[in-house]
């Protein structure tokens, strides 16, 4: 492990694990911050520190042990991480403000995708990057007919102001609450009490400079969906595009965050 080449082209985001096409290695580029999510299996909103851990990058290329599972390679991680960087961090629980990812009047607008599991691997007719046809009446370009997406595809577009829209296949509203928590930068939960895993299409509007914006630090005191960043017109907000498109809604609420708090962290890690 060692500090990034700033400028130059580096070897790509963080990949490999078990379960995915490379499984015997993790190795890539990653702020302190994106490794201590991956080893302690939290979101980032869950994880406080000195602001360099999402600045900061650093190269990592790491064997994993033939037949690890993932939680094994994260208490790896977790190791690795504290000889590197001299890592000390606590754990504490917190009352804070979240949104809730509930199912609004009327009940939801979802189709259950069949039985639970991991999306299976792309066969004969699957396609990881689908054809379009012409503009449907969201402004996105419509998969075409008779194509079999082996997993959620996601696009972004549009001129006034971002537009993203997600094809889910065979998603948790766990998963979609995840998305939508990376999108807000703010705790996201999912009390729906739907079980399956779901087929649905959700298309939704930000403003230039809205969503995707990090917001560092902890989650703030108070969330205030009114003046919300993530509104633009025409399109629908998030809040909007969730009731009108899925039957889902995003409720303000409190209650308790287990929080990871890094307490010292060298910024050089010390060398292979």
């Amino acid at each position: 492990m060692k500090p990034a080449n700033q400028g130059r082209g580096g070897p790509g985001p963080l990949r490999g694990e078990p379960g995915t096409s490379s499984p015997g290695q993790l190795a890539g580029e990653a702020s302190l911050k994106t490794l201590l999510k991956r080893a302690y299996e939290l979101k980032d909103y869950q994880i406080g520190g000195p602001a360099w851990m999402e600045s900061e990058r650093y190269e990592i290329t790491a064997k994993i042990p033939e037949g690890a599972t993932r939680r094994e390679v994260a208490l790896m991680l977790q190791s690795l991480l504290t000889q590197r960087f001299g890592l000390t961090v606590h754990r504490e629980t917190r009352d804070l403000p979240m949104l809730a990812l509930e199912v609004a009047k009327g009940g939801p607008k979802l189709k259950a995708s069949g039985e639970k599991g991991t999306v299976p691997e792309p066969t004969e007719g699957t396609v990881l990057s689908p054809k379009f046809t012409k503009k449907g009446t969201d402004g996105f370009p419509e998969i075409a007919a008779g194509q079999n997406l082996p997993r959620s595809y996601e696009i972004v577009g549009g001129s006034d102001g971002l537009m993203y829209k997600l094809w889910a296949r065979r998603e948790t509203m766990e998963q979609l609450a995840d998305r939508i928590s990376a999108q807000l930068s703010r705790p996201v939960v999912d009390r729906t009490g739907l079980q399956e895993v779901y087929d649905f299409a959700l298309t939704w509007t930000v403003e230039n400079g809205g969503a995707g914006v990090p917001r560092t630090g902890p989650p703030p005191d108070e969330i205030d969906m009114h003046s919300s960043p993530i509104l633009s017109e025409p399109g629908l907000s998030i809040f909007a595009a969730l009731p009108a498109q899925l039957g889902l809604k995003l409720e303000a609420r409190r209650g308790p965050l287990e929080m990871l708090i890094v307490d010292k962290a060298d910024r050089v890690p010390i060398g292979n």
